[in-house]
């Protein structure tokens, strides 16, 4: 089956922490136009953020079945299209037993808060996690040590 881009632009980041999690609990199958709406354009709708299931994700591709392949092909997609995902493991090799109802998150990478703090907790040496975790907590109580910072930002992340 080809290989399906998901696009995402423009993505709106809000710094404050109670926008970190903006969900909104139905799902629209459809736009105005009556054309489907792509995760993509929930990632956008949503201000960058969003959750999704493995079996949407699978829909989204064009796949009838999940399996290492499709995970694969998803987690490039994503990536491509500037989008990044946790937890990571679900569109890895390690998640041997794929299930259309595991969720995962899925975001913009577009250099924001939101994306740096997501980075510090899943690529800690690839950013300067001390930097990420003062912009978190810029004009907030600064006598939060940094394991409960990282405690903090792990529990807006839901790891």
């Amino acid at each position: 089956m080809g290989h399906r881009h998901i696009v995402c632009a423009d993505l709106l980041v809000c710094p404050d922490m109670g926008a970190l999690t903006n969900l909104h609990d139905e799902r629209p199958d459809t736009g105005e136009d009556g054309t489907p709406i792509t995760l993509a354009e929930r990632c956008h709708a949503a201000g960058g953020l969003f959750r999704t299931t493995l079996g949407e994700l699978r829909e989204e591709l064009g796949y009838g079945r999940l399996g290492r392949h499709v995970l694969a092909e998803a987690a490039e997609s994503l990536t491509l299209e500037g989008l990044g995902w946790f937890p990571s493991w679900r569109l890895s090799p390690r998640n041997d037993k794929p299930h259309k109802d595991q969720e995962l998150w899925v975001f913009a990478r577009d250099g924001g808060l939101r994306c740096q703090i997501i980075c510090a907790i899943q690529e800690p040496d690839d950013c300067d996690v001390p930097a990420v975790l003062n912009g978190l907590l810029t004009g907030r109580p600064q006598d939060l040590s940094p394991e409960d910072k990282l405690d903090l930002i792990r529990e807006i992340l839901g790891l």
